[in-house]
């Protein structure tokens, strides 16, 4: 039978970690919505500056295919970095864990990921080299992966460090692949869906020309600028499935959507953008006109420069966005696994106190029954 002192000691105890284990999960609560809010900001900005490197890159392509099929010197080089070089022989990966435990499977996870995601590309002979963020990862890669790690960083929680974070992140990426160093850059991390749901994913970032980020975005639309005279605000035409019904006259603002059977007239329009809309030969389909990406202007004039100044930027943007996934993420898993402890932690001082007051109850029955027997043998 168990020792009231040592049952006492216990209940102790789980009721001391009961209360680390509820403070851990407000702290983590509390980060947790640090992270959210964070990201939602940082989100439009990442956001603008994938449209308008898209746009760069869209531009600095139609303009060398058009010298192409003239027969002409491509006039623009579209940098390495976005482009790449076709080879994807040195691969770097980046893995986001945390600093700390005491957040349920969420490093394992990561690890588990990355390790598998390391030996698939080196079965295909790449070469691979790691960077690690947070503590965790370096801990747990180093044994099968230590001569491969390059850099590592401590996974810091604070938002404005882990932008500075970020950047010098961006600043070695971009320093290794003009070495030559890499040729592809891959990030590993834990995407943020909910405190209970965490996903563990693969996102190329290198070359950016792959990377999800400059993917064709939907939003942009050069026809958004026409005024629906029916319900006065603005229209959002979808591009039409027989492109070749719907074309441009020419005159003061006509456009004319043959498909739909009317013709609208518009005759003030702001931008530069939206003249060179309307001032398209006749004929010009709309698939023509959402494809060309001249109808922007840039300064400087010559777009790589401006590509290559935004680049930067850009990476590390996505390596911030990144982070403050992986951040909620941690966080979330950390207040469900505190959560779940202070939960067991009520159930075993339930159980402990019910086995203490039986022991107890034990303890006085035997001692009644001695007391009883004595007095009856006197």
């Amino acid at each position: 039978m168990a020792n009231l002192r040592e049952l006492r000691s216990r209940i102790a105890s789980i009721k001391s970690t009961r209360k680390i284990t509820s403070a851990m999960k407000m702290v983590a609560a509390s980060r947790l919505r640090q992270s959210q809010e964070a990201i939602a900001e940082s989100g439009y900005f990442a956001a603008s500056l994938g449209r308008i490197v898209s746009r760069l890159i869209k531009t600095i392509s139609f303009v060398n295919s058009d010298d192409k099929s003239k027969g002409i010197t491509p006039r623009y080089e579209m940098p390495r970095i976005v482009a790449g070089d076709g080879e994807d022989m040195r691969h770097l990966v980046i893995v986001f864990a945390s600093s700390r435990g005491l957040c349920g499977g969420f490093n394992m996870n990561i690890v588990k990921k990355a390790a598998q995601f390391i030996e698939h590309l080196q079965s295909q002979g790449r070469v691979v080299r790691l960077i690690c963020i947070g503590t965790k990862a370096t801990e747990l890669l180093r044994d099968q992966f230590g001569r491969q790690i390059v850099a590592t960083f401590p996974g810091r929680t604070n938002v404005a460090d882990q932008l500075v974070d970020a950047e010098n992140i961006a600043t070695h990426l971009i320093s290794m692949f003009e070495k030559g160093t890499i040729d592809a850059c891959s990030v590993v991390y834990n995407h943020f869906h909910s405190a209970i749901s965490q996903e563990v994913r693969i996102r190329p970032i290198v070359p950016m020309k792959a990377a999800h980020i400059l993917q064709p975005f939907t939003g942009e639309n050069p026809w958004g600028f026409l005024v629906n005279e029916n319900e006065g605000g603005a229209v959002h035409l979808q591009r039409p499935s027989r492109v070749k019904n719907t074309s441009i006259g020419k005159g003061k603002g006509f456009v004319r959507d043959i498909s739909k059977g009317r013709a609208k007239a518009h005759s003030q329009y702001k931008t530069t953008q939206e003249m060179r809309l309307l001032n398209a030969d006749v004929g010009t389909t709309e698939e023509q006109v959402l494809i060309n990406p001249l109808e922007y202007d840039f300064e400087p004039e010559n777009p790589v420069d401006l590509l290559n100044a935004i680049i930067p930027e850009v990476l590390a943007a996505l390596i911030f966005r990144t982070s403050l996934e992986s951040s909620a993420s941690e966080n979330g898993a950390r207040m469900t696994a505190m959560d779940n402890a202070t939960n067991n932690a009520a159930d075993i001082i339930d159980e402990l106190t019910l086995l203490y007051n039986q022991t107890r109850q034990a303890m006085i029955t035997s001692e009644l029954t001695e007391i009883i027997s004595g007095a009856e043998a006197l």
